[in-house]
């Protein structure tokens, strides 16, 4: 239903930031709140969380990050909270080298993660878990170039072979998508 938020943040609370769009509050549930500086205007990527009892947006600062939450809540026993406190425990990268090195004992570790839940979450998420290129240099622009190419149809792999010849970094978003739809039309 949401994709992300584009707004200010407003406030910090223990578990969750305010995004202010368009004079309306969003609460979010963030597995990092500091990591939102008050004040800054930024995109940040949500998915809806609904049970019973509430209705509830969890955010993340990243594409990559927000896809791998997505994968975790697949996985029997775990749920959007346990999959939030995951990410609070370990970076992206840590987490999708655990899992693929099925690393149990590392999981183990992790909040709200039993010997049973670790095992289920190598079962089902090994070496499924490719993160796109743009997790790998943390930039906003290129994850929004690559949002940008996934909306116009473009698939996954075409995306990181023309990403990956682009040599140049610090671009801006409309910059990574000229050269890359260049790239991309030259092929077809």
């Amino acid at each position: 239903m949401y994709y992300y938020l584009h707004g200010t943040i407003t406030m910090h609370l223990k578990d969750s930031i305010v995004v202010e769009c368009n004079g309306i509050g969003y609460r979010v549930l963030v597995s990092h709140p500091d990591d939102f500086t008050l004040g800054d205007t930024m995109r940040v990527y949500v998915s809806l969380c609904q049970t019973q009892e509430e209705q509830y947006l969890v955010g993340f600062s990243s594409f990559a990050e927000k896809a791998v939450y997505e994968r975790l809540i697949t996985v029997k026993g775990v749920g959007p909270k346990s999959a939030m406190s995951m990410l609070g425990g370990a970076s992206v990268e840590r987490l999708r080298q655990a899992i693929d090195e099925s690393d149990v004992t590392f999981l183990k570790r992790l909040p709200n993660v039993g010997p049973k839940t670790a095992s289920q979450i190598v079962l089902d998420l090994k070496g499924k878990l490719k993160l796109p290129v743009s997790s790998q240099t943390g930039e906003r622009e290129l994850d929004d170039a690559i949002i940008g190419l996934k909306n116009m149809g473009f698939n996954s792999s075409e995306i990181d072979e023309v990403i990956a010849k682009i040599p140049e970094r610090k671009l801006s978003t409309e910059e990574y998508l000229r050269r890359a739809l260049a790239l991309l039309g030259s092929r077809r």
